[in-house]
């Protein structure tokens, strides 16, 4: 039986909702709290919580976070300009 607070990268995507391969890169680039056993690697559910407390506090809605579409005179179509009027 695993011990209490452990998780897998397969528990901890579903704990923040996300994909495995999300949290594999983020222990890459040591974006989120993690241990290794070995080859292993293990999240603690408590180092989890204070990691989001601490990280996504301030986030901006994603309303307000999506690219904003280019002018039409900015529009490019394989090379040509699509946006110039002829």
């Amino acid at each position: 039986m695993p011990r209490e607070g452990l998780m897998t990268a397969a528990a901890a995507a579903r704990y923040l909702s996300c994909s495995v391969s999300t949290i594999r890169r983020m222990v890459g680039r040591g974006e989120i709290p993690h241990f290794r056993l070995g080859k292993l690697v293990r999240f603690r559910r408590s180092e989890i919580d204070a990691w989001l407390a601490l990280h996504h506090e301030g986030d901006i809605p994603a309303e307000q976070t999506r690219d904003v579409a280019p002018h039409p005179d900015q529009l490019f179509l394989f090379g040509r300009d699509i946006g110039a009027t002829a």
